[in-house]
């Protein structure tokens, strides 16, 4: 075997598997992502990078492919001075990419979403005159778009921009909305609206809105819309009548935060789940009201979140008697922040419904080891990929996983670091392609070990010895210059 600092043997059949797996390794420094820009091969993973130098954005945003530039638009780490080329790009899905500013998903071993940082001031500007309406309701999405530039899209000749531009301020431009709905076209506009309304839809401006559902010649399409209106407008006695003999939209006249008590109390009791699980999740309810109702829920969902519960400011106390509710919403929610103390970590781990279990798992860092092994055990989920690199995640349950029948647990076990070295060669002889590249990643193959992996026959074990983050990026330069980069 060579020795650790010795030249690998590099077959030149090999070559773009190399650099391929080079480009998504972590521990590749930022000279040889510079070199990575200008090799002949997808470049995808690298445009990806969150640790992508300025000079290889520079690079990548010059390509002539409009894929992989769209690609690095979605980079939420650009330099200002990419973001404006990226600002000019002919091709309208790049600028929208860029515009948008698109949350995204990063973990270490805690899966938690991201937003990418503000724009230019120049940037914006550019993209909030773009010829495309797709790019400027791109644009309006835009969490960070700055007060004076999101206030002049209230304007914007392309209604459905500016119902976009309103919906996405927080807080929402309330003085405009009845205006903004009235050039509204279209359901799609006016739920937007309905759904960040920040506050209730005035009585008035919702008879509107029903009027011109009741004389549309399709009102099925309104199915959602009805709902939103039913959920924000300011209910009086005739909207309230009009919308409780409609079954379904009784669950949204139950989230009603301006609905009486006396219709609270009698909904809380309705045949209906959907009805009183939407009352259950009113805020401000009383708590003895709502630990009176009885609510099913599908365990394995992961949806309906509370989304006050995820905002409010919660004292331990509060946490624990969120954790020791009823209410599988609750419960599942809290175990959806990232501020809970350890007992009620402990609470929601032991908790008879699986999706709350799950959700400890992906969302804290404090989860148990003995629940992450649980739920990864059984769990096919992309969130396994999270469990196994979890801080708490046992290893003797990842070379179980990874000795499994089924090549989806071996895969998601394979460069656990914790593998047996028995355990991670028998990886490398795999039947199955991609269980054979994740091994070849695992950070506790040793040096001599990880160089012949470079020097194999097969491209899939090559490319992930090369995105090894152990691999020395001396053995990373030695292969640049082979490619002549």
């Amino acid at each position: 075997m060579p020795a650790p600092f010795e030249r690998p043997v590099i077959r030149q059949r090999n070559l773009a598997m190399l650099l391929l797996g080079l480009a998504g390794n972590p521990s590749a420094p930022p000279e040889a992502l510079v070199r990575l820009a200008a090799a002949n091969i997808d470049r995808t993973e690298l445009a990806r990078r969150r640790d992508l130098p300025a000079r290889a954005a520079v690079i990548l945003a010059d390509d002539k492919d409009a894929n992989l530039r769209s690609e690095l638009a979605a980079n939420p780490n650009l330099p200002a001075e990419v973001q404006i080329v990226l600002a000019r790009d002919v091709d309208a899905q790049v600028r929208g990419r860029l515009a948008e500013g698109a949350e995204y998903f990063t973990t270490v071993g805690v899966h938690a979403r991201r937003f990418p940082g503000p724009l230019s001031d120049d940037v914006y500007e550019r993209l909030a005159q773009d010829p495309e309406p797709k790019v400027r309701r791109a644009l309006a999405f835009n969490r960070h778009l700055p007060d004076d530039i999101r206030a002049r899209m209230l304007d914007d000749d392309d209604a459905r921009t500016a119902a976009i531009a309103a919906a996405e301020w927080n807080p929402a431009p309330t003085a405009r909305i009845s205006e903004l709905l009235s050039r509204a076209t279209g359901a799609f506009g006016r739920e937007l609206l309905l759904l960040r309304l920040d506050g209730p839809l005035p009585a008035e401006a919702a008879r509107g809105m029903l009027a011109d559902i009741d004389s549309s010649t399709d009102p099925a399409n309104s199915a959602g819309l009805l709902r939103q209106i039913a959920a924000t407008a300011v209910l009086d006695a005739d909207l309230t009548g009009r919308f409780l003999t409609d079954p379904p939209l009784r669950a949204a006249v139950a989230a009603n935060p301006t609905l009486d008590p006396e219709h609270v109390a009698a909904l809380a009791h309705h045949p209906d789940n959907q009805v009183r699980a939407a009352v259950v999740a009113r805020r401000g309810l009383d708590p003895a009201l709502r630990e009176s109702v009885s609510v099913e829920y599908d365990d394995r969902s992961s949806g309906n979140a509370v989304e006050w519960l995820l905002a409010e400011d919660m004292s331990e106390p509060d946490q624990l008697a969120f954790a020791r509710s009823r209410h599988q919403v609750f419960r599942k929610t809290l175990a959806m922040r990232t501020d809970l103390s350890d007992e009620a970590v402990g609470i929601l781990s032991a908790d008879e419904s699986f999706a709350v279990r799950l959700f400890v798992c992906e969302r804290q860092p404090n989860a148990p080891g003995w629940l992450l092994a649980h739920i990864a055990a059984g769990w096919k989920s992309y969130s396994r990929w999270d469990m196994l690199a979890h801080k708490n995640f046992p290893a003797d349950a990842a070379t179980a996983l990874a000795r499994s029948d089924d090549p989806h647990d071996r895969v998601v076990a394979a460069a656990h670091p914790g593998l047996p070295f028995e355990t991670i060669e028998a990886l490398l002889a795999d039947d199955t392609d991609y269980v054979r590249r994740r091994a070849a990643t695992n950070p506790s193959l040793p040096t001599d070990r990880l160089m012949t992996l470079l020097e194999a026959d097969e491209p899939a074990v090559v490319s992930g010895a090369a995105a090894n983050r152990t691999l020395l990026v001396v053995t990373m330069h030695q292969v640049l210059d082979q490619a002549r980069l």
